[in-house]
């Protein structure tokens, strides 16, 4: 056991041997400190000082004048040096030799040196609370001899008789060797148990200052402060982290515990010959280790979690307590999980401004760069907006997930043609935005072209060879100027490149916005909700545990008259610009709700997903429609759910009363392509949202990027912690289907089990379905 002298706040300078010793303040003195240890040492200091000052009484009243000269003497210095020893918790040997030389003094005056006996024991008692074993061990023997000198000596000292008899001193002997066992004993386990709480709270203080913290960089400085902290409560403990990058040496990233001195390399060879898990391996010290640590005795490695050829080593002598291993493992498990904690918030903070399909930045991260480029002067900044020509037609002939693929390959491509200083995001579907800075009319121009070359060049997919188109619409970036103008006149120059033909460049001008193409596709959007020219297609969701549909979306499609079956992307938006989106979401409401009371046959209840949009949300009658429907069709309520996206519920606050109002109605509340926009965390914490829909960009990519399978996992874990649903939209494969059962996904919804189809269809569909697979797998369509 190590050696136990532990520096007491407050004994500085002041305390010093030997005026404070000799003129102590008795406040110090008497005053009971907390600490368990500290609290056992001021008792046994009283117990000692007590005795010592009790015992000679009836000495000093019967006494001569050598008798009370003796008793003076040693009384004086034994309560000199244990004042001392109580106050600077030091044990220097000139004490206690002292101490040695005042109990023969002390046991001469008495009138029998067994007498003495009374001041040993509680000497013993106190000098077994400070110092190593060995010193403790050489007090008593001390002890023991001073007063058995006492016994030839007796006849020397003036006034006393010329002989005692050595009896009862001799059989006090064994009695004062057991005390001073006992105590040391006492002692030391108090000291463990100290430090042991040490230790514990040192962990306890650590875990507590990782809450919240999400930067690896905080974690790495609090786990260093608790390696100190584990280092002072186990004495002797070394503490070093290396690194194996390759070579002939180990990297030292730091030290805790008392280095000498802090080596930057060490030799290879001291690691284990193999992989011993998470087990302390001993570990033969080379010379450099032990000449910078100071440490000659055993040495362990304990390879670091998470962390490739990373490994911690601990050393002291003569061996590593087990103490010491548990709580340097038990830091390390917590360091572990604290990264992968900021891991995947650094994971969600990307994906929270990146599209996650195609790598580019997102709207929310587009629209804050532009805000700073309008907010920045003597800067000139062009904007492009970019829309892919005959896109819908890739889809439709070669599938979806080779529509993804394509997007995703465009994604490195936009990135090659810009500069360093340029953005360019993806603002949704087959829309971006490039935001070029620091750049020039003429630069404007020529990045419009390349990009229009580079994406009219044919692309081979594993599903056929893609051919599609870009027209751009590029306006400048004056500063001091709305961003909501701006984008306006891009959009504008966007259209109008697409009326020239398409796969072109038009730069804004002031015309353009006498051009009344959109006017016109507004008034046949109206009219298209007013002649029937809407029809619904509906897609389940079923039961990740048992394959039956628990649910069903309704989704918008326009028979347009000339152009053919439009899906929602291509007519949604411009309805949200124009405010026509109100009478189609009337109509849409209005017609799932009746469609969906036709489904019920007494089994178990199919829920309704409708979809609205900001504009919907925001009207002050949208929650009198939904009742009305619910009302007008026979519908319960808690069949009804609204999906909103992130964007809708945090543009307004009007939007967020209107949910509190929908789900006080009983109906329910999901949060559509999460993952995608700005604060999908915010979102979940501070509205009323019981279903997250993953969105299937993720879905898509799990099975080829871990990035993606960690953010569905992570986003299934966060869900299932909140009490939400999950369901992971664009399922198409059983690859697919399989990850996300084993992920803990609650349902699933894509192509894989039914296409969006018609309501006469998807109602056969249904009748077959709503009961549990029998094999317990999710049966495709």
């Amino acid at each position: 056991m190590g050696d136990f002298r532990t520096a007491r706040p407050g004994g500085g300078p002041a305390a010093r041997w030997p005026w404070a010793v000799l003129l102590p303040r008795p406040a110090e003195l008497l005053r009971r400190p907390a600490e368990p240890v500290e609290r056992v040492r001021w008792l046994f200091a009283l117990s000692a000082l007590s005795a010592l000052f009790l015992t000679p009484v009836g000495m000093l009243l019967a006494g001569d004048r050598w008798t009370i000269a003796l008793v003076a003497v040693s009384c004086s210095g034994l309560a000199a040096s244990w004042v001392h020893r109580y106050r600077t918790r030091e044990v220097p040997l000139v004490l206690d030799l002292t101490d040695t030389t005042c109990l023969l003094l002390f046991a001469l005056s008495c009138t029998q040196p067994a007498i003495a006996f009374g001041v040993v024991v509680p000497a013993l008692w106190f000098r077994g609370a400070y110092g190593s074993n060995g010193r403790v061990a050489g007090y008593a023997a001390g002890a023991c001899l001073a007063i058995s000198l006492a016994v030839p000596l007796w006849g020397v000292v003036p006034g006393q008789a010329p002989w005692t008899s050595p009896a009862p001193v001799l059989g006090s002997l064994p009695v004062i060797a057991i005390n001073a066992l006992v105590a040391r004993y006492l002692a030391l386990g108090l000291f463990q148990r100290d430090v042991d709480h040490e230790r514990d709270r040192a962990l306890a203080a650590f875990a507590s200052r990782l809450i919240g913290v999400t930067d690896r960089l905080a974690v790495m400085a609090a786990s260093w402060v608790t390696a100190e902290a584990i280092c002072r409560s186990t004495p002797g403990l070394r503490l070093a982290v290396v690194y194996d990058e390759g070579g002939d040496t180990l990297r030292v990233s730091g030290t805790a515990g008392g280095w000498r001195r802090q080596p930057s390399t060490l030799p290879r060879t001291l690691l284990p010959p193999a992989s011993t898990g998470q087990e302390a391996a001993v570990i033969t010290a080379p010379p450099e280790l032990v000449l910078a640590s100071g440490v000659a005795g055993q040495w362990v490695c304990l390879p670091l979690p998470d962390t490739a050829g990373g490994h911690l080593l601990l050393g002291a002598t003569p061996r590593v307590p087990r103490e010491g291993i548990v709580a340097t493992r038990s830091m390390l498990a917590q360091v572990a999980l604290a990264l992968r904690t900021c891991d995947a918030h650094a994971e969600l903070r990307t994906q929270a401004r990146t599209d996650g399909l195609t790598g580019l930045a997102n709207r929310p991260a587009f629209t804050a760069a532009l805000v700073q480029a309008l907010a920045t002067p003597d800067t000139e900044s062009w904007l492009l907006f970019l829309d892919l020509d005959d896109f819908k037609v890739v889809n439709d002939q070669l599938g979806h997930l080779a529509g993804d693929r394509l997007l995703a390959h465009l994604g490195g491509q936009l990135r090659s043609v810009l500069r360093s200083g340029d953005l360019c995001a993806r603002l949704g579907g087959d829309e971006f935005a490039v935001l070029l800075r620091d750049a020039g009319e003429a630069d404007a121009r020529a990045i419009g072209r390349r990009l229009v070359q580079l994406i009219s060049t044919p692309v081979q997919l594993a599903e056929g060879l893609a051919r599609i188109g870009a027209s751009i619409g590029v306006t400048p970036v004056p500063a001091g100027h709305a961003e909501s103008l701006v984008v306006h006149q891009a959009d504008v120059a966007m259209y109008a490149a697409k009326a020239a033909g398409k796969n072109r460049v038009q730069f804004f001008s002031p015309a353009l916005l006498q051009l009344d193409d959109r006017a016109a596709a507004e008034a046949e959007l109206r009219a298209a909700v007013a002649d029937g020219q809407l029809v619904l297609a509906y897609q389940p969701v079923v039961s990740a545990v048992d394959g039956r549909c628990t649910a069903v979306e309704a989704l918008v499609r326009w028979h347009h008259p000339v152009r053919g079956l439009l899906g929602p992307d291509e007519f949604l938006g411009l309805a949200e610009e124009t405010g026509a989106v109100l009478e189609l979401g009337e109509w849409v409401l209005r017609s799932a709700c009746a469609d969906a009371a036709g489904w019920d046959d007494g089994s178990t209840p199919v829920a309704l997903h409708v979809n609205a949009s900001p504009v919907q949300l925001a009207h002050p009658q949208f929650v009198d429609l939904v009742r009305a429907a619910l009302a007008g069709t026979g519908l319960a309520a808690d069949r009804l759910v609204v999906e909103v996206t992130e964007t809708t519920v945090l543009d307004s606050p009007a939007v967020s009363a209107t949910l509190d109002e929908l789900v006080g109605l009983g109906v329910g509340v999901a949060l559509d392509d999460f993952g995608t926009g700005y604060s999908a965390l915010t979102t979940l914490r501070s509205l009323p949202i019981g279903i997250v829909k993953i969105d299937k960009s993720f879905v898509a990519g799990a099975l080829t990027r871990t990035a993606d399978a960690a953010v569905v996992e992570a986003i299934v874990q966060m869900a299932g912690r909140l009490g939400l649903a999950t369901v992971a939209e664009g399922v198409e494969s059983a690859e697919q289907e399989a990850f996300l059962r084993m992920a803990g996904i609650t349902a699933l919804q894509g192509f894989r089990y039914l296409r969006p189809a018609p309501v006469a269809e998807f109602g056969r569909w249904l009748a077959g379905n709503r009961r549990p697979a029998s094999d317990g797998e999710l049966t495709p369509a």
